[in-house]
């Protein structure tokens, strides 16, 4: 965290009467002061609405005063100098002090700081009592992370993995991701019912994954310990899976799903839950509450905006707090009892695999579905497929524009022609353009076919427009008519088979 620090010479005075003087120049700043010991007070800077005061501790050593200001409110950096003005104005406060306190002022300084003294060993041992009762309450010195970093390690390794295989690290590649089992609707609820589980190991993109990870590193310094390894990573991989399912439920829409965030916030809401209980000392649940509090509402706000699934944070954090009220029963039996509940973990899984089971069941999607999902990928897989459906897309505007001209009853025969010979023929052979230079694209077999279909369309749609325009210039006889109606239902054919490809 941001500090500095100031030395200042001591040529006078005993260390008593150095911290007497200190206690003084404190007080003329009216700084708070918080604590005193043998050589050091510790006091607080001023703090309003706009700012927070820091932190400085005046220590006095042998011939020396140390002034250190810190920022402990998890500031970044100190781009306005205070630290620097906060130990400047007290050793000039210590200075002007030294020069004009009295021996009266002194002593009674004296004796400030002899209750203080008091006083500070009283909180300490406050506090130590309570970081006790904290670390029976949570076991927090008595167990390493190794779950928590074990799965930070998956979710980086199957990222790197996925970068290597083309997912992207910045712009994502959803094909990739589903390649590898995100929760993509019409295969998971087609028989991959796997996905609902794999999918809390996959992200898209590097800052995704970094968020994440940060969020699961800071949950898991309280819960991994209080809960141990074996119900920490039931209620993370249960809460990601029911996560996933209310995800499904809530997009109705074909939605590419995956991130830890679901589980993620499940350990979120099973914190939570926790917390409103009394298995956590009083005195530490209020900070914490407020900073879970803080994290979830922020969030869920935050995930209103597009590309964020917060369907899956809501049902992350919903399971997570029931996980959380089953833990707590089991912990306070297991406490009262002093031996394990056995039967807690496998109620959570079946709890988990239940609605599970029954909802990918009612809301099974059919074969012909999955079969056009796959082929969906198939196409999408292939280097051009992307340019190729650009083209697509220029050309179905461009079949729309001439439609335009043809489905015109008001144009007289002059502007007919004239918009047939300017407009409609000119784009049918921009038309034939794009869809030839994709004969070289690195495409599908069946996106080749719908090529040549869609140039067997623009060929006859060029004899359709010359047949309008001739009849049209020369009132022709019933024969190119027919011919007309007949080039018309051969092009709507062969649209269709185009459109099916």
């Amino acid at each position: 965290m941001p500090s500095h620090e100031q030395v200042v010479s001591l040529n006078d005075h005993d260390k008593e009467a150095n911290l007497a003087i200190l206690y003084a120049a404190m007080q003329q700043l009216q700084w708070t002061i918080l604590y005193a010991g043998e050589d050091f007070i510790i006091g607080n800077t001023h703090s309003n609405w706009k700012r927070r005061g820091q932190k400085v501790t005046a220590r006095i050593d042998e011939d020396y005063l140390t002034i250190l200001s810190e920022m402990t409110h998890g500031e970044m950096g100190d781009m306005l100098g205070l630290n620097k003005k906060n130990t400047t104005h007290l050793a000039d406060a210590f200075k002007a002090a030294k020069a004009s306190v009295t021996t009266d002022e002194i002593d009674r300084s004296k004796e400030a700081i002899d209750n203080l003294r008091i006083e500070t060993i009283k909180i300490a041992e406050q506090q130590q009592r309570e970081a006790e009762e904290l670390n029976k309450a949570m076991n927090l010195s008595g167990s390493n992370l190794y779950a928590t970093y074990t799965i930070i390690a998956l979710n980086v390794l199957v990222f790197l993995l996925m970068a290597f295989k083309g997912a992207g690290i910045i712009e994502p590649d959803g094909l990739v991701h589903i390649q590898w089992g995100s929760n993509y609707k019409p295969l998971t609820l087609s028989g991959d019912w796997w996905r609902l589980f794999t999918n809390t190991f996959i992200h898209f993109g590097i800052i995704h994954l970094a968020m994440n990870m940060y969020c699961l590193y800071m949950i898991g310094i309280y819960l991994e310990p209080m809960l141990g390894k074996t119900k920490y990573v039931t209620a993370y991989i249960c809460t990601g899976i029911l996560a996933s399912l209310v995800s499904l439920w809530w997009h109705k829409e074909t939605a590419n799903s995956a991130g830890a965030s679901g589980a993620i916030f499940g350990m979120y809401g099973l914190f939570l839950a926790l917390l409103t209980t009394s298995l956590i000392p009083k005195a530490a649940r209020q900070p914490l509450l407020q900073s879970i509090g803080i994290f979830i509402a922020y969030n869920l706000f935050f995930g209103m905006k597009g590309g964020i699934d917060n369907s899956a944070h809501i049902g992350g954090l919903i399971s997570g707090f029931g996980i959380g009220y089953i833990y707590a029963h089991s912990i306070k039996k297991e406490k009262q009892e002093q031996q394990k509940l056995q039967w807690i973990i496998p109620v959570v899984i079946v709890l988990t695999i239940i609605p599970a089971y029954e909802y990918l069941q009612k809301h099974k999607v059919s074969k012909d579905e999955r079969t056009a999902a796959l082929n969906e990928l198939k196409e999408a897989a292939y280097k051009d497929a992307d340019k190729f459906n650009e083209q697509l897309t220029a050309f179905d505007k461009i079949n729309a524009s001439v439609n335009d001209i043809v489905a015109n009853d008001s144009l007289t025969d002059e502007t007919l022609i004239k918009k047939i010979d300017q407009e409609g023929l000119p784009q049918w052979e921009q038309a034939e353009r794009l869809i030839e230079q994709t004969a070289n694209y690195d495409i599908s077999p069946q996106a080749h076919a719908k090529a040549e279909k869609i140039l067997q369309y623009i060929a006859l749609r060029k004899k359709e427009f010359q047949l309008i325009r001739q009849i049209t210039s020369t009132q022709a006889n019933e024969g190119l008519r027919l011919q007309l109606d007949s080039i018309r239902i051969e092009a709507g054919k062969v649209f269709e088979q185009a459109a099916n490809q």
